[in-house]
């Protein structure tokens, strides 16, 4: 019997549905570029095009949003390679305020779901030819540490000029994944205070929605070292009693030399427990490591406690003349000395240093 003339040549056999529907997508595909060239010979715009014969509003995702001031602007979605997120998406702290330098691998370990989908897109503003990330910092600081392995990353961009402002209340809306850690507070707190001269922390406290006792917490936070803070590889973890040794650490390391000899001794110790503790017992782990580094520096200051000698008396309380010695190193201390007296003494001093520059 003769075959059957047209039809589906692969008929019933397995696996023909999948192969009719991936001939269908190519083909879809092939016609997409062609319109699209088409489009772009003949001057229109394709947006348009959808919008006359779909209905369709945008090509990608368009929104328009009310900001703080009133004004309103719209955000169009852009997809991104990590070349181009690499090299034209920024994060101004300012703004954004999420401490960048402090996102580990570690701190965004949440995020591994991004390697199969980015369920919302971040949000940024186009700023001098780059893209100002306002929302969505922690996704990108997650998709660069890929180096590439995944391919896009999605962004809603507005071309609107937005006053400084607008931004940070935006930022601030936007944000609703992981709250700003005590530090971040803190540096935000620290950024109000350069930015406004003679503000108070009970005006930083309202801006910000937060207690006094919140902002003087964050503050704290944000005075400590950072290379303190970097020996735990997620930040996020620490809380004002860890701030609270830290900034002790640095109080009896009366030096840089110190701080810096302590971090070195840490830094090995770090390694050992990053490979034998999880992610979640690391930071105590640190911190009992931290308290016992502490105890032996203490003890060693204990029996190395400088010498003051009083080298004049006098009828007020307030002032003073002595010197200080601690092993090889002196110093002299005055206080509420007269300028006559002062000029006196740097004279003195000059002449006995020379003398003896001289020899």
């Amino acid at each position: 019997m003769a075959k059957k003339r047209g039809g589906n040549p692969l008929g019933n056999a397995p696996g023909s549905l999948q192969a009719q529907q991936s001939a269908a997508k190519a083909n879809v595909e092939s016609l997409t570029k062609q319109l699209s060239s088409e489009l772009e010979k003949s001057g229109q715009s394709a947006s348009e095009y959808l919008a006359k014969q779909f209905g369709v509003d945008s090509v990608g995702q368009s929104v328009i949003w009310q900001l703080a001031s009133g004004e309103t602007a719209t955000f169009n979605e852009v997809t991104l390679s990590y070349n181009q997120v690499r090299d034209t998406t920024v994060v101004t702290f300012d703004v954004n305020g999420r401490d960048q330098s402090l996102l580990t691998k570690e701190s965004l370990e949440d995020l591994s779901s991004l390697e199969f989908q980015q369920f919302y897109p971040a949000v940024g503003r186009e700023v001098d030819g780059n893209i100002d990330i306002l929302d969505g910092s922690r996704r990108r600081a997650w998709f660069l540490l890929q180096e590439g392995a995944v391919k896009e990353f999605r962004v809603l961009v507005t071309q609107d000029n937005l006053s400084s402002a607008d931004a940070k209340a935006l930022a601030k809306q936007l944000q609703t994944a992981k709250e700003h850690n005590l530090r971040e507070v803190g540096l935000q707190c620290l950024v109000l205070q350069k930015t406004n001269d003679g503000i108070t922390q009970a005006e930083i406290a309202e801006y910000l929605g937060l207690s006094q006792a919140g902002v003087s917490k964050a503050i704290k936070a944000a005075s400590v070292d950072e290379r303190l803070v970097k020996i735990f590889p997620d930040s996020n973890a620490l809380s004002h009693p860890d701030y609270t040794l830290l900034t002790k650490v640095m109080k009896t390391c009366e030096d840089t030399k110190s701080l810096t000899s302590l971090l070195k001794k840490l830094g090995k110790d770090v390694v050992n427990i990053q490979a034998e503790y999880s992610l979640k017992e690391q930071k105590e782990a640190i911190i009992s490591l931290i308290k016992s580094e502490l105890k032996i520096i203490e003890a060693r200051n204990a029996t190395d406690k400088a010498e003051v000698t009083s080298l004049a008396q006098f009828e007020s309380k307030s002032m003073f003349a002595r010197k200080r010695v601690k092993g090889r190193n002196f110093s002299y201390e005055f206080g509420r000395l007269s300028k006559e007296v002062q000029t006196a003494l740097d004279q003195a001093i000059n002449d006995v240093l020379t003398r003896y520059e001289s020899k």
